[in-house]
């Protein structure tokens, strides 16, 4: 495993932890970035590397819909 993979994986366990972190404070902020973290080596792992642009915009949707889930209940 080379250490780029390494350093995905340690990324995408960051990038959880925080985004489940964000639920639990209802921090939007916390979520986004969560999101970010966890989606962008995701897409790098299954080589949609072109779609990487696009991972703000869906770390963004899933932050507001889960703060609203979040409010609702």
């Amino acid at each position: 495993m080379s250490l780029l993979n390494i350093s995905f994986v340690i990324l995408l366990v960051i990038g959880l932890l925080l985004f489940v972190y964000g639920l639990q404070k209802n921090s939007q902020l916390s979520m986004f970035f969560g999101g970010v973290a966890f989606l962008s080596p995701i897409f790098y792992f299954i080589g949609w590397t072109s779609f990487l642009p696009l991972i703000a915009p869906i770390a963004l949707a899933i932050s507001y819909f889960g703060k609203k889930k979040i409010n609702l209940t």
